[in-house]
């Protein structure tokens, strides 16, 4: 048996894997929604250019708040 992901482009699609399914042809595993954890997605969403300010300016973050004393 094999495991593949399939993206269902509409419900027409949905309806013809149902119809698999109930022809016991194939098995339809829900998964739940990804909670911003997958960062592929993320993917070059930024410049390399702006990608290195925000690193810049979260560094410099960091640092200020390990300076403070409380």
């Amino acid at each position: 048996m094999e495991i593949i992901q399939v993206e269902i482009k509409n419900k027409n699609a949905l309806a013809i894997l149902k119809s698999m399914e109930r022809a016991f042809m194939i098995r339809l595993i829900k998964q739940k929604k990804s909670t911003g954890k997958d960062l592929s997605k993320l993917k070059g969403v930024f410049s390399p250019e702006k990608a290195k300010e925000l690193a810049g300016l979260i560094d410099k973050s960091r640092d200020e708040w390990n300076q403070r004393t409380i």
